[in-house]
């Protein structure tokens, strides 16, 4: 009987060490499960989005799924070399798609719209973004010498979504 209380009290403090121990992670890194296409055993990611991402980005290189709280995420490279990222639920539905690239890739009547009122202004990033039945969202990121703004555009409208001043040192 000694033993088995012994043996209780023993694991009881090897799980409060290893759950201490746990606490002492990032906590990004709690609900996130990265994992490499090639070492992901198929049966992990939900078959209705490992359909979908095919059927929607079939030139996809490099793609990374990870399993989220919610459901699964893949980060891919595409055909125009843009950091991609699309979200499924745990379903495997298809919940939205953030395209991240540079100037030069932008569609020119979006660049056209917003160099025509900020032609001072540098694009440094442009973020698309791709949700089912919505119109497509750019959120372009721009600067200048004194000031940072990210622009919303949307349905052929602009808006201010952030803007920022820079502190230089004096």
């Amino acid at each position: 009987m000694k033993n088995v209380i012994l043996t209780c009290i023993a694991s009881l403090v090897v799980v409060a060490q290893l759950s201490a121990q746990q606490t002492g992670r990032p906590v990004i890194t709690d609900n996130l499960q990265s994992m490499q296409m090639n070492a992901l055993p198929v049966s992990k990611i939900h078959v209705k989005a490992m359909r979908d991402f095919l059927k929607r980005d079939k030139p996809a290189a490099n793609a990374e799924w990870m399993i989220v709280e919610n459901g699964f995420v893949v980060k891919y490279t595409d055909k125009n070399n843009s950091h991609c990222r699309s979200v499924y639920n745990s379903r495997g539905q298809f919940s939205y798609t953030i395209k991240q690239y540079y100037e030069s890739n932008m569609p020119r009547d979006v660049r056209g719209m917003v160099k025509s009122q900020y032609y001072d202004f540098t694009i440094t990033l442009v973020e698309e973004i791709i949700t089912p039945l919505r119109p497509l969202v750019y959120v372009v990121h721009l600067e200048d010498a004194n000031t940072l703004k990210n622009i919303r555009i949307s349905d052929r409208e602009m808006e201010v979504k952030d803007e920022y001043k820079r502190n230089w040192p004096k």
